[in-house]
């Protein structure tokens, strides 16, 4: 069903504000076009800012003199079909963070690239067919958007932006000769003039609104103050009061040498490579990679519960570089010098279990042979019958339960760490194994890149908890043993492939 947004106006005290947080936004960008990368660098201090909860209040414009309490939420999402990688959602609600009926939702996409000028930010509205979504918890919900069929505030703005050193903060003003918007709350053309300001620890703003007369329609009161909120403390003992503790030195950075970006039209995927464990596999894939070999093909085969496969099904292409064949990499010797942290229970498919360098792995202490497990999110290579026919020219990511048949039958080349649900959640192919049977049924790809060939400020900034970590151990526990306040009965018990591990923007 088409998304068609029923029109909301952004009326006095709830909605204009809103409207002024997208307009006052832009002018960071605006100014950064202006005057170089010093600009660039406070709009990204905004960006680090920004998300977060908030509490404030605001008249009520359905009783003069009243004042509504308004919570707000912003998190900064992937939405590439919006133009940029610097989006925020933002909810507000009349009722509480989590409301399940928001008040009014909105997208700030931010422009941040070098040909901007003038008002670089849009605003989109989100319509109430969609009010059921929630865009931070099912990513995948984002790409059904389309932003030609929602409501966007208007871009011509005449905006004044400074860094205010004394208050430590960002100071915009909009003029309302330059800005204006119908309003169905004061049935008219409405101008606003603007000053909104935004710190580490709240944002507050001063608007008026003016009508086609040009009369004052709204008294400047400082309509708006908000304050940031801190999230309760996580209950003790559980994965968000570890991660909470965590030190720094118990995270990594990704690697761009082993990092790789497989870019489809609903955005990146981030697959870190596994060299440790099939380093003439990974080799190839990056010769592969370097050579273009994936530009341009496509999701081949998406079976349901098993896996997304892709590559190049009919043989097109030709190899300039990367080797036909490479020798089977299913398992390795279990060396001395080779990271491992226990799982504490047992594995019904290895007589050890556990974690090595950021993966979930399994082995043989007795042979001394150790190998990935196919958790989900695993990239595989696929192959025919002969063990020496995978070269990487076909990957697979595990999107269903864990198919542990598989291991030391293939070779584990890295895993997903990244958009997972651009994978998971495209149309099934038909039964029995998922390939589509026509061509224009795959998903394009439109570029693999290793993150070493892009600039640093393309790079997605992320970082992975060590498995190696005391936090890491510590997790596990908290995860065997549940002590959120929902669980009643511990399990005492987990699976390898349930283990999560846990990576954050930086």
């Amino acid at each position: 069903m088409p998304l068609m947004p029923r029109l909301r106006n952004f009326h006095a005290g709830a909605g204009v504000w809103l409207a002024a947080l997208a307009i006052v936004s832009c002018s960071a960008a605006a100014a950064a076009a202006k005057s170089g990368p010093k600009l660039d660098a406070e709009l990204m201090q905004i960006f680090a800012a920004l998300p977060g909860r908030y509490a404030g209040e605001a008249p009520d414009p359905r009783k003069p003199g009243a004042r509504v309490p308004l919570y707000h939420k912003f998190a900064r999402v992937n939405a590439p079909q919006f133009g940029s990688d610097a989006v925020f959602y933002h909810q507000i609600s009349r009722d509480d963070m989590d409301s399940a009926a928001p008040f009014l939702r909105k997208f700030y996409v931010f422009d941040r690239s070098a040909a901007r000028r003038g008002n670089s930010m849009r605003a989109f509205v989100l319509s109430d067919a969609v009010a059921g979504a929630n865009f931070e918890r099912d990513p995948a919900a984002i790409a059904a958007l389309d932003p030609a069929k929602l409501m966007s505030f208007p871009r011509a703005c005449d905006i004044a932006w400074s860094h205010d050193a004394t208050r430590k903060g960002f100071v915009a003003r909009v003029r309302h000769e330059a800005c204006s918007f119908d309003s169905e709350a004061f049935h008219q053309r409405v101008s606003p003039e603007l000053t909104y300001e935004l710190t580490d620890t709240a944002f507050s703003q001063e608007e008026a609104f003016f009508g086609a007369d040009g009369k004052l329609l709204f008294p400047s009161t400082g309509l708006l103050t908000a304050q940031r909120q801190s999230p309760p403390p996580p209950p003790p003992g559980t994965m968000a009061a570890v991660l909470a503790a965590s030190g720094p030195a118990e995270w990594r950075q990704l690697e761009p040498q082993r990092t790789l970006y497989m870019q489809l039209q609903t955005g990146r995927v981030i697959i870190e490579l596994a060299p440790d464990f099939a380093p003439l596999h990974v080799e190839n894939i990056k010769a592969l990679v370097r050579e273009r070999f994936f530009d341009g093909l496509g999701i081949d085969r998406v079976q349901d519960n098993f896996v997304t496969q892709w590559g190049d099904p009919d043989g097109s292409r030709t190899l300039l570089h990367a080797a036909a064949k490479v020798p089977p990499e299913f398992t390795r010797v279990w060396s001395a010098n080779l990271s491992f942290t226990p799982l504490p229970d047992g594995d019904g498919f290895a007589r050890a279990a556990g974690f090595s360098n950021g993966f979930p792995v399994a082995g043989d202490p007795a042979s001394k042979r150790i190998w990935m497990a196919h958790c989900y999110g695993a990239l595989g290579v696929g192959r025919d019958n002969d063990e020496d026919s995978g070269n990487g020219a076909e990957l697979y990511a595990v999107i269903g339960h864990a198919p542990r048949q598989l291991d030391r039958n293939i070779a584990v080349v890295g895993r997903v760490i990244k958009g997972m649900e651009l994978l998971s959640a495209l149309p099934r192919g038909p039964a029995p194994m998922g390939f589509y049977e026509h061509a224009s049924e795959r998903a394009p790809i439109l570029s693999v890149r290793l993150a070493a060939e892009l600039p640093e400020a393309e790079r997605s900034r992320i970082e992975l908890l060590r498995t190696d970590s005391m936090s890491f151990k510590a997790l596990i526990e908290a995860r065997r043993n549940r002590r959120d306040d929902w669980y009643k009965v511990p399990a005492g018990f987990i699976d390898l492939c349930n283990v999560p591990l846990p990576s954050r923007s930086y």
